[in-house]
């Protein structure tokens, strides 16, 4: 009852919710920063989309991409180590961490065989080329009998 009405108090100032619920429920969400989905700008340029993600600090060796039944499919995985050690190994400071993601976009209308990729200096570029339209049949007259 009480949620339904925002009074704050004293206690309420220095204790916004049930300490005990609130360890509780921030413990068990991921952590924030821990991970990270790329973004994607995907443009149509007319005869071709475009798809264009930043991917820093991954190898062109961790990224997968496929196209299948009208879907495109983007994953990738990062493993980073920072390592502060002295030369016997007796680690003061030491920090790894490896993240993955996979995104899929349903694009129709594409030539699988025209489909083109590039990575260079951490920004991915899809190329999608669009089929060439079929010309739509003239209208034609049927005479009735």
């Amino acid at each position: 009852m009480k949620s339904l009405f925002p009074i704050v108090t004293n206690n309420d100032a220095l204790f916004p919710m049930n300490f005990a619920d609130r360890f509780f429920s921030d413990f068990m969400k991921p952590f924030e920063g821990s991970y990270n989905i790329p973004r994607v700008d995907i443009e149509d340029k007319g005869n071709e989309y475009v798809l264009t993600t930043d991917l820093p600090g991954v190898a062109k060796e961790d990224i997968s991409l496929t196209y299948d039944d009208d879907v495109l499919t983007l994953s990738a995985r990062h493993e980073e180590t920072k390592d502060e050690q002295d030369d016997q190994k007796n680690y003061i400071y030491k920090e790894r961490s490896s993240s993955s993601f996979c995104r899929s976009f349903p694009v129709s209308g594409i030539r699988k065989d025209g489909i083109q990729a590039s990575f260079a200096d951490g920004v991915l570029t899809v190329t999608l080329p669009k089929e060439t339209p079929q010309p739509a049949e003239s209208v034609r007259t049927i005479d009735i009998q």
